[in-house]
């Protein structure tokens, strides 16, 4: 055999080689890139953290009343949900674009995208995510008010909500106004769906949270709550469903609440 033509092929097994490792490597790293590490939930509310506080001046831990839409349709709110609160300083002198509340809303959208999907959670766009970036005030948006971003891991439920308000809830004169976003996840969505599924079902009400605030034998007082108004309902089990008995902001007559016999527990007081 001519030595130099060996010399080559050997030459040239040892460059197959090394690309084959080389391109190997690569995939082995693109892959690794997209696997989820698998933290815990806290964890990657920890992540996010992080994240907003390279965006925003304040970030601070603060639960979040996690709101979810069922795949059937109803409105679970899952209270004192883990969750921190991103604050931006300086709303009132946004223009009237609002350049300030979208240009720090694109960012944090960025931001939680990419941890989420880093940490195997799916976007959820069928119920519980706003369909456009877009400042809204919209008081008669009974779907979504504020801008939502929702996404789920197995049991795990998690809502990025971007609020269009300009507020403060300091008690002081002139208080600091800022915009405001919450992150938070929930694993008590089953538990809180068994509890109020029931009342939203039997009462056929939607876009709407329940709160139970009251029960004593067959009756319930309920705080029902849209987005951003709410009434109070007293309802009442009959022949094995919750039936509406009253609504309304104001105090129940004392001749409804008389003639349903309506527990002084459920409506201590009437006019």
């Amino acid at each position: 055999m001519d030595k130099g033509f060996a010399h080559r092929g050997v030459v040239t097994s040892l460059t197959i080689g090394a690309l084959l490792m080389m391109i190997t490597a690569c995939s082995n790293s693109a892959t690794n890139s997209a696997i989820p590490t698998n933290r815990s939930d806290r964890q990657v509310l920890a992540e996010v953290q992080n994240k907003l506080e390279a965006i925003a001046p304040l970030v601070k831990n603060s639960p979040m009343d996690l709101w979810w839409i069922s795949p059937d349709g109803y409105s679970i709110i899952n209270d004192n949900s883990p969750g921190v609160e991103a604050q931006f300083s300086g709303c009132v002198n946004d223009d009237s674009n609002y350049s300030m509340w979208t240009a720090n809303a694109k960012k944090m959208v960025a931001a939680v995208d990419r941890v989420m999907a880093s940490e195997g959670f799916t976007f959820d766009s069928s119920k519980n995510s706003s369909k456009n970036l877009s400042y809204s005030t919209n008081f008669n948006d009974s779907e979504h008010y504020d801008y939502i971003r929702a996404y789920f891991r197995g049991e795990t439920k998690a809502v990025l909500s971007i609020s269009p308000d300009c507020g403060s809830t300091m008690q002081t004169d002139n208080p600091v106004m800022y915009y405001s976003a919450s992150f938070g996840y929930t694993n008590d969505y089953q538990k809180n769906y068994a509890s109020q599924a029931p009342f939203l079902i039997d009462l056929n009400l939607k876009d709407v949270i329940v709160h139970i605030q009251k029960s004593e034998g067959d009756f319930s007082l309920l705080a029902v709550n849209y987005r951003r108004t709410g009434h109070a309902t007293i309802v009442k089990r009959i022949d094995g469903k919750w039936t509406e008995i009253w609504s309304g902001q104001d105090l129940i007559s004392c001749a409804i609440r008389n003639k349903n016999k309506i527990p002084l527990s459920i409506a201590p007081d009437c006019y």
